[in-house]
């Protein structure tokens, strides 16, 4: 359990550390808003945790500053409490497990930790810290470009343009109450996870740490399949924070590090942000792109060779078809090859269960040549599509009534309820990833005894969708080939302390809990300064004297408002905000490889 003292935050900035306000709190206080967090760490943090649901707006349960904001937490004020009213009124937070799988082994809020929190609240929702042992040591831009220079020297020279580096180092700067250690380590598992979901390769990968404090990992890209029609440069395309620091002002020592630096690696961008990349990555269109998935589902069939209507027609699919899923609003069928390297699930989803969307009269789509059963055939809208990679990792398509692939699916189709793209829609690569964190789900058929087929199109029923025994066996195989990758590519990351006996499917979704955080929150001037690396006020200053960054947007940061993540890293005058503004304040030269 993280410690708790006194308000005292000491707040990185750039490359400087400077103490916080200290807040007198009377003693009574510091014990009740000591005993409110462990209520929230113990049942409400699995669920909002760092960068957890959105559900509700409550966004980082332990973040007090967000929480005590608009209406979540109302301090003197518990009746007027979103948090409170629901989990002291309507007791529906945290879910039970059927609601929410992460929700697996929670403690419920017992009455006297709902009393608690009332006290707090009433008693004005005193402050707490969270402070694990002391503040994490600076890592700075020389220290980061020097490790990466010396790595490269010790490596042979023909590996030399195939090491990449992935930094975590601004996140590392943070303070320890807004990203805990335990939070980087989650991080750093979603990036493992994360490149191994990406790889078309046997074996997994795990990013190797190159320094001590751990901010900065190397990955050899031909053991990706990424050296294949040159994908590092498909990633620098996007990659809205490149700067060169061959020509860094009055810093002598990070000109000539970062010169060497590039020469060694061949480029002038050899290392990315971690978290840009994990959030992005796991999205189209660089999701698409890294997994070099086609354009329509028959050609990753053939890849696969997965032969869905041969299949269909020897009875040799298992499918289940039901009313109601956590995902569409319709019906919805789920069927099951068996691939190349291990299985091929494909949903069929309908925008109404009416007409052709009925499964119960029309079970033995889809539509195709040749199929003496299309007048009993569905006619679906859409589907997702799951996929085993060789290394036993899971792939995701989304496609439409025509099977071409799609960015996301439409809304009156699928939908996403924990928002985790930051909006409803399912977006492929990270809502699957987060939906699938455990692998293939359960499915309850209810169309092998519902439907009202006679003859042979019902003996062609009974042989594609199962009895729920046969049916489960199969999702069972499935998940454990899928966790025991995940097992591979988290576990030498996770379980490491306190957390080594736990199994790695009681960690949250990696992916999904920093893409969701890195999308969703907004960014103020001290976020915005850190990333740059110099102090809040010179970047305010610099906004309020230069009419170029407030044409970019930035103005808010000089009012001490905050941006949305997108306004720093748009591309679409060619460089970044971020760029730009490194540019302005001899920081670096953007790169654009573009």
């Amino acid at each position: 359990m993280a410690r708790l003292v006194v308000l005292g935050m000491l707040v990185f900035v750039g490359t400087l550390l400077w103490p916080g306000p200290v807040l007198a709190q009377k003693k009574d206080d510091k014990e009740l808003a000591r005993q409110a967090y462990q209520i929230f760490e113990k049942s409400c943090f699995a669920c909002h945790g760092q960068g957890g649901s959105q559900e509700g707006g409550f966004g980082y349960i332990l973040d007090h500053p967000q929480l005590v904001s608009s209406t979540k937490v109302v301090p003197g004020k518990a009746d007027k409490s979103r948090l409170f009213k629901r989990m002291g009124v309507v007791k529906d937070m945290p879910p039970t497990p059927e609601e929410d799988p992460r929700a697996k082994g929670l403690p419920r809020p017992t009455e006297e930790d709902i009393a608690l929190v009332k006290k707090w609240i009433e008693a004005g929702a005193p402050l707490w810290v969270l402070d694990e042992t002391k503040p994490r040591p600076v890592v700075t831009l020389a220290d980061e470009l020097k490790t990466m220079r010396d790595h490269l020297r010790k490596a042979r020279r023909e590996d030399r343009p195939f090491l990449r580096f992935f930094t975590f180092r601004h996140l590392h700067n943070m303070p320890v109450a807004q990203v805990t250690d335990a939070s980087l380590r989650l991080y750093q598992a979603a990036l493992s996870k994360l490149i191994n979901s990406l790889s078309w390769k046997h074996n997994i990968v795990i990013p190797e740490a190159v320094d001590k404090a751990r901010t900065l990992f190397v990955v050899d890209v031909r053991k990706l399949d990424w050296d294949r029609n040159h994908l590092w440069n498909e990633i620098l395309k996007l990659y809205p924070y490149g700067l060169s620091h061959e020509r860094y002002p009055d810093d002598k020592e990070v000109n000539d590090t970062a010169e060497e630096l590039y020469d060694l690696a061949g480029t002038p961008l050899p290392g990315i942000r971690a978290d840009w990349f994990i959030a992005t990555a796991s999205r189209p269109p660089l999701y698409h792109t890294l997994l070099q998935i086609p354009e329509y589902a028959g050609d990753l069939e053939k890849q696969l060779k997965v032969y869905v209507a041969d299949n269909v027609l020897a009875g040799q699919a298992a499918r289940a078809g039901f009313t109601t899923s956590g995902v569409s609003a319709s019906n919805r069928l789920v069927e099951r090859h068996d691939a190349v390297y291990g299985a091929y699930w494909k949903s069929y989803d309908f925008k109404s269960s009416a007409g052709k969307g009925n499964l119960f009269v029309f079970p033995l789509g889809p539509v195709f040549a040749n199929n003496p059963y299309n007048r009993h055939a569905f006619k679906h809208d859409g589907g997702e599509i799951i996929f085993n990679l060789p290394n036993g990792m899971q792939g995701y398509m989304l496609v439409d009534g025509k099977d071409r692939r799609i960015d996301a699916g439409p809304i009156e189709v699928v939908s996403d309820s924990k928002k985790t793209s930051g909006t409803p829609a399912v977006v492929n690569g990270l809502s699957c990833m987060s939906c699938h964190s455990q692998g293939m789900i359960e499915l309850k058929d209810t169309v092998r005894e519902g439907h009202i087929l006679g003859g042979k199109p019902r003996d062609l029923v009974k042989q594609l969708y199962l009895p729920a025994e046969e049916m489960s066996k199969f999702v069972a195989r499935d998940r454990e080939r899928f966790l025991r990758a995940v097992e591979l590519a988290m576990g030498p990351i996770l379980k490491v302390g306190a957390d080594a006996k736990k199994e790695v499917q009681d960690f949250p979704e990696a992916i999904s809990a920093i893409a969701r955080w890195y999308l969703i929150r907004e960014l103020t001037a001290e976020d915005c300064a850190r990333e740059l690396g110099i102090a809040t006020q010179r970047l305010q200053g610099a906004i309020d004297a230069n009419p170029r960054l407030r044409e970019l947007g930035l103005m808010p940061l000089a009012k001490n408002t905050t941006i949305k993540r997108e306004v720093w890293e748009n591309l679409d005058f060619t460089v970044s905000a971020y760029q730009e503004a490194a540019r302005e304040l001899k920081l670096g030269s953007p790169v654009n490889p573009q």
